[in-house]
């Protein structure tokens, strides 16, 4: 029975070969050095056909640029409003006047309305590439080239568009961890929700403006050439 669990146990594990994280990189058990990197999009949704062609034509081109394969993925994650809806009752208590508290009171349920809608997402999009390395000696090497290669698709990338500038950054640790979590462990990552760390990064999700305009925000994120 015990070697049952063991065996079971390295299945798991042999699921996420994932040696360590570093350096704002991952190192695989195979024997890679992973960087990832979170890019910005533009919306071509209301652009004209002319525009539109002109943004395909600039993508091809970057991609007939690579020297070495890349991975690009999208992951949809649902919009956290519990610390909107938090500040929100915070000041409900604070109301005296009958009316702007019924007012306070509607459209904190509108907020939960939101929050619980399905189709309330922000969609991130990560570009990822690897070195292979065999021992310490050439992983010192694969750390060299990732950075360089880090560095020419980064400005590949945001200037790969002639009017509109993605802007790209690294990983940290953290957030590797966390992009992790959301691969492997999808369902649960969802239902966690994002942390107060990451709500920190978009100001007006706890500010004083219009949900709906956070709402329409957040929904207007679009792939990389959509």
């Amino acid at each position: 029975m015990l070697s049952k669990q063991v065996k079971a146990e390295k299945s798991v594990q042999d699921l996420i070969p994932i040696k360590a994280i570093y350096s704002e990189m991952i190192e695989t058990t195979d024997r890679r050095l992973v960087k990832i990197l979170s890019v910005t999009s533009v919306n071509t949704h209301l652009m004209s056909y002319s525009e539109e062609r002109e943004i395909l034509k600039s993508y091809e081109n970057f991609l007939k640029s690579l020297d070495k394969p890349i991975q690009i993925a999208r992951v949809s994650q649902p919009i956290d409003l519990k610390s909107y809806l938090f500040d929100l009752n915070k000041q409900l208590k604070q109301i005296e006047n009958p009316y702007k508290k019924s007012m306070m009171q509607n459209y904190i349920a509108y907020a939960k309305q939101l929050q619980e809608d399905r189709n309330m997402i922000r969609r991130s999009r990560y570009v990822v590439i690897s070195e292979p390395f065999t021992d310490d000696r050439s992983k010192d090497k694969a750390i060299q080239v990732l950075k360089t290669r880090v560095q020419d698709l980064k400005f590949k990338l945001e200037e790969m568009l002639y009017r509109q500038k993605l802007e790209v950054s690294e990983l940290t640790n953290e957030e590797l961890r966390k992009c992790l979590h959301m691969f492997f462990d999808y369902e649960h990552a969802q239902l966690q929700g994002m942390s107060e760390a990451d709500a920190r990064e978009y100001p007006y999700m706890i500010g004083k403006r219009n949900l709906m305009e956070t709402a329409q925000i957040m929904l207007k994120e679009e792939n990389l050439i959509d």
